[in-house]
């Protein structure tokens, strides 16, 4: 099982290979304007803290669904995949083929009938799009990841962080190197009033999100409380051995976190696409970082936790970029820093079991 320091230094090795600008590094990946730019005014006033403070539930919300993979595998392997950050791009790059073919197919929302139609389309789309995402997720455990288990974390990381060049080299072979977006799914989503009903303009996809990451987190919650394969899954995490001894194939629920990671990497990576976003060939790596942090803030393994993490985060950064640009990089892991000296374990503090 990895310790916080070994995953503190795997996510700070990482971080300082995407060094770069770092006044647009989280505004950019997730589709928000950048500090200082006309989308973001310079004094925090009501409406604008209201402005800031959705956009930052939206990025925690986006947020949340990437780490929510991560956290699985972590809490029930121990391994930390490092190649979690490209299924993500994986499944954001899925999704313009997917979903550019399922929009052209049906007409545009102009009406409550279309508009239902559209958004039902859309998260079809996204659906299909992370179970593209599955199976390659599926072959990355069985053929790859399974081989290491038993042996020292230093080859895990190192296997998770050669297969990210391959997977990176697979979608530049496969879509080019040109950014790619589908504006036709942010537009025609937010043709549809929501936030305008009540007296406020706000862009009703990112309303969607937000309401796609509640859901997502609540079906999380009930498959690992309320279900039989979800308990058995748990059941494994607490005590493999035990699990072993009663007839559980480990193997199998190892393949099955696996894939589920992958799924809801290629997910977020679906809902980040449809945003006012295009894609690039490296952008697993920011929010591969984030996840690191988010799953320290809440607890190793504990989903309830990188559901609270993510939104904090993803708050506590979007005001910076009004209280003080400057400090939206170091907000993530000034918060991390904190939580780490007055409770080590976590907010939640769960290490080897889902919760």
């Amino acid at each position: 099982m990895f310790s916080t320091t070994v995953l503190a230094s795997a996510f700070a090795a990482t971080a300082t290979a995407l060094a770069g600008d770092a006044s647009t590094l989280l505004a950019g990946w997730a589709g928000l304007p950048a500090p200082g730019s006309a989308g973001l005014p310079a004094q925090m006033s009501p409406r604008g803290f209201l402005v800031h403070t959705l956009n930052g539930l939206y990025f925690g919300f986006i947020l949340f669904m990437i780490a929510a993979g991560l956290t699985i595998i972590f809490g029930v392997l121990g391994i930390l995949n490092l190649t979690h950050g490209e299924l993500y791009a994986f499944g954001a790059y899925t999704t313009v083929t997917v979903m550019g073919f399922l929009v052209g197919l049906i007409p545009p929302p102009t009406d409550p009938a279309t508009q239902l139609l559209f958004v039902a389309v859309v998260v079809l789309g996204a659906i299909l799009a992370a179970a593209i995402v599955l199976p390659l997720g599926v072959i990355i455990e069985s053929v790859f990841v399974r081989q290491v288990y038993d042996r020292h974390e230093v080859y895990q990381l190192l296997l998770t962080f050669g297969l990210l060049f391959v997977l990176i080299d697979t979608i530049k072979l496969f879509w080019g190197t040109l950014p790619r977006n589908v504006g036709a799914v942010y537009r025609g989503v937010n043709a549809i009033p929501t936030t305008e009903l009540v007296g406020f303009s706000y862009p009703s996809y990112q309303v969607f999100v937000m309401f796609i990451g509640l859901i997502v987190f609540a079906v999380l919650v009930w498959f690992f409380d309320r279900t039989k394969t979800g308990r058995i899954v748990r059941a494994t995490a607490i005590n493999r051995e035990m699990s072993t001894a009663i007839g559980v194939s480990t193997n199998r629920v190892f393949t099955l976190v696996f894939g589920m990671g992958a799924f809801f990497a290629g997910f977020a990576g679906a809902m980040f696409i449809g945003g006012p976003a295009a894609t690039d060939l490296e952008m697993g790596l920011n929010p591969l970082v984030l996840s690191f942090v988010i799953i320290v803030i809440g607890g190793l393994g504990s989903l309830q936790g990188a559901f609270v993490a993510a939104i904090l985060v993803g708050v506590v950064s979007r005001w910076m970029t009004a209280v003080y640009p400057p400090a939206e990089l170091a907000a993530p892991f000034l918060i991390m820093i904190i939580v780490l000296l007055v409770k080590p374990e976590g907010l939640f503090g769960t290490w080897g079991e889902i919760e």
